[in-house]
C-alpha cells in the first residue's frame, strides 16, 4: 500500500526491507533558501484489506510508525510527512491473468488487459509493446479478427509471465537483496554488498521476462 502527496521544502529515494519512500522534486523558486515542491511516495506491506480505491484520503497515523526513526542529516522524514496538506492512498495492487482478451472484433490493451503491481513504469511500458504487437497484427491481417487473435497469441502469455514474476521477483528486486545481504546496516559501497556480475544478472534476466532485452526491442 502506498501514500503520496506534495510537500513544499528545503531539504530523495530510500528503502528499508517492506518499508519504502521515494521523493522527487516538482518546482522551486530562487528563494534562500530555496522552497520546492516534492512529490512523496511513502510505500509499506501491510496484510490489510480495505475495497481498492484511489482517491481515498490516506491517514499519517496507518504509516508513520513505520517511518518514526527515519532521521538523516539531510531530511527528517516524520517531520516532512507530517507537513503535507493532504495524503492519498494508493493501493499496490494487480489481477490474476484473464484467460482470453478479444471476443470478436473487440479486444483489450494496457492495464484493461493485464493490470500489474506499478513496478518499473512496468504497465506503460507493456501498454507500448501492446500498441505494437497490435498495430503489426492488423496491419498483416485484413480480417481484424484474426488480427486481434494474433495479438492476442503474442501478448498474452508474455505479460501474464510478467504480473506473475512481478509477485515474487520484480524490476525493484535488487533493493530486497541488497536489504537482505545488509541487514539494514550502512556500507560504504555497493560493490561491497553484491557484485556487478550479479547485478546485471539480476537486471538483464528482469529484461528478458518484460520484453525490454535488447535483442527483443531490436526484433
Amino acid at each position: 500500500m502506498a501514500r503520496r502527496d506534495a510537500v513544499e521544502t528545503d531539504a530523495v529515494g530510500r528503502q528499508h526491507g517492506a518499508r519504502r519512500l521515494a521523493v522527487a522534486w516538482q518546482d522551486g523558486d530562487l528563494s534562500d533558501p530555496p522552497r520546492r515542491l516534492v512529490n512523496w511516495v511513502a510505500e509499506i506491506e501491510t496484510p490489510n484489506y480495505r475495497k481498492r480505491d484511489w482517491n481515498r484520503p490516506g491517514s499519517l497515523d496507518d504509516f508513520l510508525p513505520a517511518f518514526s526513526d527515519w532521521h538523516f542529516d539531510w531530511l527528517d522524514v516524520p517531520a516532512f510527512l507530517r507537513a503535507a496538506d493532504s495524503v492519498l492512498e494508493f493501493p499496490m495492487v494487480d489481477q490474476d491473468p484473464l484467460p482470453r482478451w478479444s471476443f470478436g472484433r473487440m479486444t483489450l490493451s494496457g492495464d484493461a488487459a493485464h493490470p500489474m503491481v506499478p513496478r518499473g513504469s512496468n504497465g506503460a511500458g507493456q501498454a507500448i509493446l501492446d500498441a505494437r504487437a497490435l498495430g503489426s497484427a492488423l496491419s498483416e491481417n485484413d480480417d481484424p479478427v484474426a488480427a486481434l487473435a494474433a495479438y492476442e497469441k503474442q501478448r498474452l502469455e508474455a505479460t501474464t509471465r510478467i504480473v506473475l514474476t512481478n509477485r515474487t521477483n520484480p524490476p525493484d528486486a535488487i533493493l530486497r537483496e541488497v536489504f537482505q545481504r545488509t541487514h539494514d546496516r550502512p556500507f560504504a559501497s555497493i560493490d561491497d554488498v553484491i557484485s556487478r556480475d550479479e547485478l546485471v544478472a539480476l537486471s538483464e534476466g528482469y529484461k528478458r521476462i518484460a520484453g525490454y532485452s535488447k535483442e527483443a526491442l531490436r526484433s
